[in-house]
């Protein structure tokens, strides 16, 4: 005969408090068995698990002294820890009400046994205080990697906490309020805006891309001197628009023009002469298959005759194309927030050097930022200031006053008579367009090409590299600008 097995003794208050708190978010299900409402239990355990994610949860039940054995209610208090993914942690106590039910102790079911805040249809929840920082363009849309050259998307961050350190946030989530309980809020981050125009930027990037040389594209709003785009092909070696420094070729004839007329030596319809082939010091100097005996300076520059303008430039004075090229920002000097930039030298002359100066050979560099400076100024009538970055203005380093007034319009029309019926006049039918072209030696045989100009407010400078000619810097210009 076996003897019967004593009877287990019945659950006290404080271990089925226990086994539900342990049981909680771990099994909201059998968890919910232990209380008097199962189903409400369950569906609210439930969505306090999911809110706090992977937060760890802890309790304990103050020790108490046992009921007596007829009573039917009780009351426990336990301490609660929640630990997050911060690794912060939220503490607080709980009343924990029990009731006897067909003689068992069941947890009386509450919101507030989660937290002692929480109502039907609340959940505790955690989540991340998102640092408010961006990187936007100018159509006030995020820009993402790939949408702007590599190289200047690492500088832009590089120099610009956009991103921040996030912050967190613990509190009681109803339909769509959040009560914050406890939290850390983020820090920095950034909402700057990059100048760039996402489709402009789009179009130079397809203009240089479709080229097999190297290329490069800088725009500028020439009213305010902010950049519009800057795009490079994969072709272009070792550099970039930013600072890459090139023989201008003809298009530095706009700054002497500019320093001609300025120095008295003629002005728009003086007559000058205009060989096919001249000799000035030591330098004989041709142009491209023509020559003129005598034809009004506007139109010497709209041909782009170099005999002409290495006459001219002789008769300068050392420092009249450094100076002039600085006040259209060609050899000035910035800190550009968001880039580092070079925008050429014009180095002081003489003699043969400032005769090759003079139409953008010798030892004058630039680049297409430079150039497309030149451009701006020209349009805008005043000292640039480029801007990257909204807000974080350009300090000036070494820059000039912008150009006499008097040599402005001229200019205009003359870089306009370019592409009406001078060397850029395959581009005639692009309203309002006007500019000069270039073609540059390169040592070894070969030519850069270049279009520099302006359409209404939008300034350019177009680079190819060992192009040949200026055909494809016009070529990538109508792509561009179409």
């Amino acid at each position: 005969m076996v003897a019967d097995e004593p009877a287990k003794p019945a659950e006290t208050p404080q271990q089925v408090a226990n086994s539900f708190l342990t049981k909680a978010f771990s099994g909201p299900a059998s968890a919910a068995v232990f209380t008097d409402a199962p189903a409400a239990a369950t569906t609210a355990l439930e969505a306090t698990r999911t809110g706090m994610s992977t937060s760890s949860f802890q309790a304990t039940v103050a020790k108490a002294e046992p009921p007596p054995a007829d009573a039917t209610s009780t009351e426990l208090t336990a301490a609660v820890t929640w630990t997050m993914p911060s690794t912060t942690t939220l503490k607080y106590d709980v009343k924990i009400a029990m009731k006897r039910v067909d003689g068992a102790w069941k947890v009386h079911w509450d919101p507030s046994l989660v937290h002692p805040q929480l109502t039907e249809g609340a959940s505790l929840t955690y989540r991340k205080a998102l640092a408010d920082g961006a990187l936007l363009g100018r159509d006030g849309k995020p820009l993402v990697p790939g949408a702007i050259p590599d190289a200047l998307y690492k500088t832009i961050t590089g120099v610009v906490d956009v991103r921040g350190t996030d912050g967190w946030e613990v509190g009681i989530s109803a339909g769509g309020a959040f009560t914050a309980l406890d939290g850390k809020k983020p820090e920095g981050g950034e909402k700057i805006t990059v100048t760039l125009d996402p489709a402009r930027q789009a179009a130079a990037q397809a203009a240089v891309d479709a080229l097999p040389q190297g290329a490069a594209i800088v725009a500028i709003e020439a009213s305010t001197s902010e950049v519009l785009a800057v795009a490079q092909n994969k072709s272009l070696s070792g550099t970039n628009p930013f600072v890459g420094r090139y023989a201008p070729g003809s298009t530095m004839k706009i700054v002497t023009a500019a320093a001609v007329m300025n120095a008295g030596l003629a002005q728009s319809g003086t007559a000058v002469p205009c060989p096919a082939k001249a000799t000035i010091g030591t330098r004989t100097i041709s142009n491209a298959g023509f020559g003129h005996d005598s034809l009004p300076f506007h139109t010497a520059f709209a041909l782009s005759c170099n005999t002409t303008f290495g006459e001219l430039g002789s008769k300068l004075g050392p420092n009249a194309l450094p100076d002039m090229a600085k006040r259209f920002g060609l050899g000035a000097d910035w800190t550009v927030p968001g880039a580092e930039t070079n925008t050429g030298k014009v180095p002081p002359a003489s003699g043969d050097q400032r005769v090759e100066n003079s139409f953008g050979q010798g030892n004058v560099v630039a680049s297409p930022f430079g150039m497309a400076l030149v451009a701006a100024t020209v349009v805008s009538g005043r000292t640039p200031a480029p801007t990257l970055l909204r807000g974080k203005p350009s300090q000036p380093n070494d820059v000039a006053a912008g150009p006499p007034a008097a040599v402005l319009a001229p200019l205009r029309a003359m870089m306009r008579e370019v592409v009406t019926s001078g060397t850029a006049k395959q581009l005639a039918g692009i309203p309002g367009l006007a500019g000069k072209t270039g073609t540059a030696e390169a040592g070894g045989g070969t030519e850069h090409g270049w279009f520099v100009g302006y359409q209404n407010n939008v300034a350019f400078a177009v680079f190819v590299e060992n192009a040949g000619s200026s055909a494809s810097a016009l070529n990538a210009t109508a792509a561009f600008l179409k």
